[in-house]
C-alpha cells in the first residue's frame, strides 16, 4: 500500500532466549519483542478525595487502635498495648486465610477427599505509624524495625511449634494486590512446606554435597561478570536472576552462607541495603506496584541443604494464560539489561 514502511526498515526485536532456573529448573523465556506489544489500561490512581477519606477512615493508623483485634504485639516506647507509640505493629488479620486454633492430631489428618482443616496463622505486620508512607521513604532505621519484627515473628511460631512455614509477603500498589494504603506487610504461618519452597529446596540437594551450595555458586558467579549486579555490601548482594521471571525482578542475597533468615546477625546492613533498593526502585520505574517475600528454611524438617533471600517482583506486566496455564513465565526485559537500569 502507498506511505507504508516496508517491513525491512522496521528494526527486528532480539531473539527470543529460553533460560533455566539454576535452582528449580524451571524455564523462563526472555522474549524484549513482546515489550511493544499493546496492554490493557493501567487502573486508575485514586483522586485526592477518594485518598483523604482513605486516610480519615484508616484502621492501621495511630490513635485508632480499637479499630483493629488486640495486637500481637508490638515495638512501643513506653508501656500499654492497643495505643499510640509504636513504631511496629503486629495484629491477627482480620480476614484470615488461614484459620488460627490449636492443631489437634484429628486436624492435621488428611481425608479421604483430599481435605483437611486450613489451620495456621494470617498476622499483618504494621510496617510504619505514617500512612501512605513506605517504611524506606522514612529511612533505614524504620526498615530495620520491620525486619526485625519479620524475625520476631518467626521465631515466636517456630516457638509455638505448630507452624511448618512463615511466609511473609509485602504487596506494594493496587496492581500488586495491596487492600489497604496503609504500608503493611502480611504474615502466613503455613501448615504445610509450600510448593515453591519445596522445589527450591529439591534443587539444592539436587546439587549435591561435593558441589557446595547452589545459590553461593550463584553469587561468585554473578560477581564475577558483574552484568547482573544491582548492587553489593560487606554481607549482601543485590542483583537480578539469571531466569528473571519478570521484568526487573531483584534478589537481595547474604553473601555468606545463610540458612535461616531468623538467624541472620546483620539486619542493620540490610536495612540500609533494602532502604536503597526500594528507593532505586521508586525513583527509576516511576514507583511501580511490586510484591516481595523473604524464602527461608522451614521450622522442621533440617534435613536439606538452603540459602535463604529476599525476592522482589515489580509487577509491570500481567501474567496471562501461558504463565497461568503452563508454569512457564514470559519476561520482557533482559535481567542484564534491568540491572543495568537500577544500578
Amino acid at each position: 500500500m502507498p506511505g507504508t514502511v516496508p517491513d525491512e526498515t522496521l528494526p527486528k526485536p532480539p531473539r527470543p532466549e529460553l533460560r533455566r532456573d539454576p535452582i528449580t529448573g524451571e524455564w523462563v523465556i526472555l522474549a524484549a519483542g513482546r515489550g511493544s506489544r499493546p496492554h490493557a489500561p493501567v487502573p486508575s490512581v485514586p483522586s485526592p478525595e477518594t485518598e483523604r477519606q482513605q486516610l480519615q477512615q484508616c484502621p492501621l493508623c495511630p490513635g485508632r487502635e480499637e479499630l483493629t483485634p488486640p495486637e500481637i504485639c508490638a515495638k512501643r516506647s513506653g508501656g500499654g498495648r492497643d495505643c499510640p507509640g509504636w513504631s511496629v505493629r503486629t495484629l491477627p488479620n482480620k480476614f484470615p486465610i488461614l484459620a488460627s486454633g490449636a492443631l489437634q492430631a484429628s486436624a492435621g489428618r488428611i481425608s479421604s477427599a483430599g481435605r483437611r482443616p486450613a489451620l495456621g496463622r494470617s498476622e499483618v505486620i504494621v510496617d510504619t505509624p505514617v500512612h501512605g508512607k513506605a517504611p524506606w521513604e522514612i529511612g533505614a532505621p524504620q526498615v530495620r524495625e520491620m525486619l526485625g519484627m519479620y524475625r520476631e515473628r518467626i521465631l515466636a511460631l517456630k516457638k509455638e511449634g505448630r507452624t511448618s512455614y512463615v511466609h511473609i509477603i509485602r504487596n506494594h500498589g493496587r496492581g500488586a494486590a495491596s487492600s489497604l494504603q496503609h504500608p503493611h506487610s502480611q504474615l502466613f504461618g503455613l501448615p504445610f512446606i509450600p510448593p515453591a519452597i519445596d522445589a527450591e529446596l529439591d534443587g539444592f540437594a539436587a546439587a549435591g554435597p561435593a558441589a557446595g551450595c547452589i545459590l553461593c555458586q550463584m553469587i561468585k558467579e554473578v560477581e564475577e561478570k558483574g552484568d547482573l549486579v544491582v548492587m553489593a555490601a560487606e554481607n549482601f548482594v543485590v542483583f537480578c536472576p539469571f531466569a528473571s521471571r519478570l521484568p526487573y525482578e531483584i534478589w537481595i542475597v547474604p553473601r555468606t552462607h545463610q540458612t535461616k533468615f531468623e538467624e541472620c546477625g546483620q539486619l542493620d546492613e540490610l536495612a540500609e541495603l533494602f532502604t536503597e533498593v526500594m528507593l532505586r526502585l521508586q525513583q527509576r520505574l516511576d514507583d511501580p506496584p511490586f510484591n516481595y517475600w523473604i524464602h527461608t528454611y522451614p521450622l522442621r524438617d533440617e534435613s536439606r541443604p538452603y540459602h535463604w533471600h529476599i525476592e522482589v517482583l515489580p509487577r509491570l506486566t500481567t501474567p496471562g494464560g501461558l504463565e497461568l496455564g503452563a508454569g512457564v513465565w514470559v519476561n520482557v526485559v533482559a535481567p542484564e539489561q534491568a540491572a543495568a537500569a537500577l544500578r
